[in-house]
């Protein structure tokens, strides 16, 4: 049952059809969470948006590690996602507001948005336990540790 198991595991981190959908399917339930959970904080970066910044990680990543072993190139596999690192923020970047009584907002936001994205980036190249024990970091940090933070 154990080696079944293994077999199971080594097939999804493969490039397949399965471990493609599954990429898919991940990267929208882990950043839709994350994404409901800012959503109910009254952020502008919800559900819909986390969803696609972790979809899009997930599918940088899943691009260069598809160019590596599926059509033989050589090279960083990640060398795609790593744009995603930075690139993602420029978007965190209009998360950042200044009031008009000098407070920042949107910080919160703005990091989540950047961790949504290596979540994804994690996905997309088979490392499923690391992407969910990062999503559920994430919505412990946002949820509970707000409530802590504002006492």
């Amino acid at each position: 049952m154990l080696e079944n198991l293994k077999n199971v595991i080594d097939y999804l981190q493969e490039i397949n059809y399965a471990s493609i959908i599954l990429r898919i399917m991940l990267a929208v339930l882990f950043g839709g969470l994350i994404g409901i959970e800012r959503g109910r904080h009254g952020s502008q970066a919800g559900m819909r948006t986390h969803i696609l910044v972790c979809l899009g990680g997930m599918l940088t990543s899943l691009v260069g590690v598809y160019c590596n072993q599926a059509l033989g190139f050589n090279g960083d596999p990640l060398r795609i996602a790593a744009q995603v690192v930075s690139g993602i923020g420029f978007l965190g970047a209009g998360m950042i507001i200044v009031k008009s009584d000098k407070m920042i907002t949107g910080l919160t936001t703005a990091a989540i948005m950047w961790t949504t994205a290596i979540i994804g980036i994690s996905i997309g190249v088979g490392f499923y336990s690391g992407a969910f024990f990062a999503m559920l970091a994430c919505l412990f940090t946002a949820a509970f540790l707000t409530r802590i933070e504002r006492k």
